[in-house]
This record gives structure tokens, sequence and C-alpha cells, in this order.
């Protein structure tokens, strides 16, 4: 047998659930998770997906997508520069400006 190695991790209860909830319906136990993460790591030499901050030029060009498929007309509104300025800036999170963009094209 393989010699282990015991890692201690302090986690909030609620991600601890939903992730086990969703191991479960894998198949998967959370130490098989981990051990796949890291091993991933190891292959890749880095996180084995994107780690990054969405700069602000990203997350304006993500709502004005979102502002054309509700119909916009190319144009942005004095209300909805706010919303982009509010979003972009990290004042309001995505849900809640995709909330208010959707709104006011009501």
């Amino acid at each position: 047998m393989t010699k282990t190695e015991l890692i201690h991790v302090r986690i909030d209860p609620s991600v601890k659930e939903q992730s086990e909830c969703i191991l479960n319906r894998l198949g998967v136990n959370m130490s098989y998770a981990v051990s796949m993460f890291l091993n991933q790591l190891i292959l890749r030499n880095g996180f084995p997906f994107a780690v990054e901050i969405p700069g602000e030029k990203d997350r304006l060009e993500e709502l004005a997508a979102i502002m054309e498929s509700t119909g916009g007309n190319g144009t942005v509104s004095v209300p909805n520069q706010k919303i982009l300025h509010l979003y972009a800036t990290g004042q309001i999170d995505y849900e809640t400006a995709v909330f208010a963009i959707k709104r006011s094209f009501v």
C-alpha cells in the first residue's frame, strides 16, 4: 500500500455540503476529488481551470451583450450607464446588474 499524507482544510460548511452532494452523484468521495485536483495541478503545472479576475472591459462587454439580447437599440441609456458603472466597479453583483438592465427594457 502507498503511504499517504493527511491534509486538514477549513472550509465553509455550505461549500462542503454542496460539494459533497455533487461528488456523491458522481460517485467520488471528497478525498479522491482533492487528490484528482492536486494531480491535475501537478500535470498542468498550475490550476486545471482559469483563475482570473475579469477586468472592467470584460464586465462591460458581458453586460452589453445582455442588453443587446434584451432588445437594446445600440445606445445605452443614462440609467443603464449607471448600472454598468456600478457592476464594472464591483459595487453590485452580476445578478443585480442583469435584473436592473432587464427591468429597464420592460
